[in-house]
């Protein structure tokens, strides 16, 4: 790829530029023991990652429903499954409280700082308008010339539409941006129905399944995504 024709990139939030220290799984389980509930816990890990395959299934969400309201049915259903009694809307208000806690990676502020005079900059996120990690990033003085959040136009990635109205805010052509995103479905895949170049941000050296196209590129943390666009 020619990285002189590239004039903007497009960041995914989530496991991308923030690292959301394992919420909620972990947040979740303190609160069932919080109501004198005592379970097994590879028995709670075991639902809990089966049921947020099962909601939080990106392209099989239709109609549209917000973040909030996933998070809000995936919470119903475990707290169903082990008999709890509890607010749900307070422990979600919680839930989402908690998310303002997570941290920034580590090697993030010096690259988008290199970067941000020579490239245009886009958060492309699923996401809800009110979201804590955009927040996080925002709050920190990072300067955005496009933030796209799923609520915002009712279509999650990898749709190839939210990036097609991404691209229209920025004012780019396909050719002139790079995606950078850690998700095989919504970044991956998405960029790639929308004929976009991805770099795959791969922290944890996890193998591709066959069932998702290549990455034009594969990075372990964003120190490499300077090398690839400096050099």
């Amino acid at each position: 790829m020619d990285f002189l024709k590239v004039k903007g990139i497009i960041f995914d939030v989530h496991k991308t530029l923030v690292d959301d220290s394992g919420f909620p799984r972990d947040r979740i389980w303190r609160l069932i023991k919080q109501s004198g509930i005592h379970l097994d816990l590879d028995e709670y890990y075991t639902l809990y990652d089966m049921l947020t395959r099962e909601f939080f299934n990106w392209p099989e969400i239709n109609p549209f429903i917000t973040v909030r309201e996933v998070h809000r049915k995936r919470l119903m259903r475990i707290y169903q499954h082990f008999n709890v009694d509890r607010n749900i809307d307070q422990d979600l208000s919680y839930l989402w409280k908690c998310m303002s806690t997570s941290r920034i990676y580590p090697e993030v502020p010096k690259v988008l700082e290199a970067i941000s005079n020579k490239f245009k900059m886009a958060l492309l996120s699923n996401a809800d308008m009110d979201d804590p990690l955009i927040q996080i990033l925002l709050t920190r003085g990072f300067a955005f010339d496009t933030i796209v959040t799923s609520h915002q136009i009712k279509r999650y990635k990898p749709d190839p539409n939210i990036f097609y109205f991404t691209l229209e805010q920025m004012q780019l052509k396909r050719d002139e941006v790079i995606m950078v995103g850690d998700s095989p479905i919504s970044d991956i895949k998405g960029a790639k129905n929308a004929g976009i170049k991805i770099i795959w941000i791969n922290r944890e050296k996890i193998p591709l399944s066959d069932q998702f196209p290549e990455p034009d590129f594969q990075i372990q943390n964003l120190k490499e995504l300077l090398k690839l666009i400096t050099n």
